[in-house]
């Protein structure tokens, strides 16, 4: 199965984690492990040094002290923070990746830790109805509601807070939350090419939108790969009509470049 049908066959699986997800996610690049089974066994193994009474507490302290991971100030933009095999080589991240790993080595202690997708930044949350947060880039410090309103005004200083954004993310949500952050950083360092499989993955899912697939028909038109862009532009006829007329002159103009 390819990686476009297979990211949403873990989607769809409702108590699923997100190790597979990741592993998807993580085949944009080509020095990523071969195998799903390869990150599993991974994360599998750094769980094993989760020693204690199965905790929250016990879980952060060993994700963010013994086992050292830690937000990368210096190159937050760098896609290896987004990528989870190269998150787990550096011990380094941003806060999505890295309260990933913290709920992968929960789940396999017995620990419900739910990502909770704050605009600006991503934390963690106790359960499926937090009442108590932690951040993953603070080294798991707990944050009170807030604490949360303050971290949330530092990147959004003229939006209002407000206490739904503490919620839980979907699997779906962690996903294409993590897909955007790989294009803008690919983005950043002008490596549009390493963009393609990014929005090829965003485009494949079910919940894609007409403009995320524009975006990428519009980019394999910029990089010349013109077979490719005229076969989403032609998808794109049959999604959006009342643009019909733009994207099929889009596909013909990319098919007349090709002669």
């Amino acid at each position: 199965m390819s990686s476009l049908g297979r990211l949403d066959q873990l989607l769809a699986e409702t108590d699923g984690g997100l190790d597979r997800i990741m592993a998807v996610i993580a085949s944009v690049d080509r020095a990523a492990p071969p195998a799903e089974d390869d990150i599993v066994a991974r994360l599998d193994e750094l769980s094993e040094g989760c020693g204690g009474e199965a905790s929250v507490a016990v879980v952060l302290d060993f994700v963010f002290g013994t086992a050292g991971f830690v937000g990368d100030v210096a190159h937050y933009y760098d896609p290896a923070n987004s990528l989870i095999h190269r998150v787990l080589d550096r011990r380094r991240g941003i806060p999505l990746t890295l309260a990933a790993v913290a709920a992968e080595v929960g789940r396999r202690r017995g620990v419900d830790l739910r990502l909770i997708g704050m605009p600006g930044h991503v934390l963690l949350g106790e359960g499926p109805d937090p009442d108590r947060w932690f951040d993953p880039f603070g080294r798991g410090a707990e944050l009170g509601m807030a604490d949360c309103r303050a971290l949330f005004a530092r990147f959004h200083p003229i939006e209002a807070f407000r206490p739904t954004m503490l919620l839980p993310m979907s699997n779906e949500a962690v996903a294409i939350r993590m897909l955007n952050n790989l294009r803008v950083a690919f983005v950043k360092r002008g490596e549009l090419d390493r963009t393609v499989p990014v929005l090829e993955l965003r485009a494949g899912m079910a919940s894609a939108t007409v403009s995320d697939r524009a975006e990428l028909a519009n980019l394999l038109t910029g990089l010349g790969r013109f077979d490719q862009a005229a076969q989403h532009f032609d998808v794109l006829v049959e999604l959006d009509p009342e643009r019909a007329d733009t994207y099929r002159a889009r596909a013909m103009n990319c098919r007349a470049h090709r002669n």
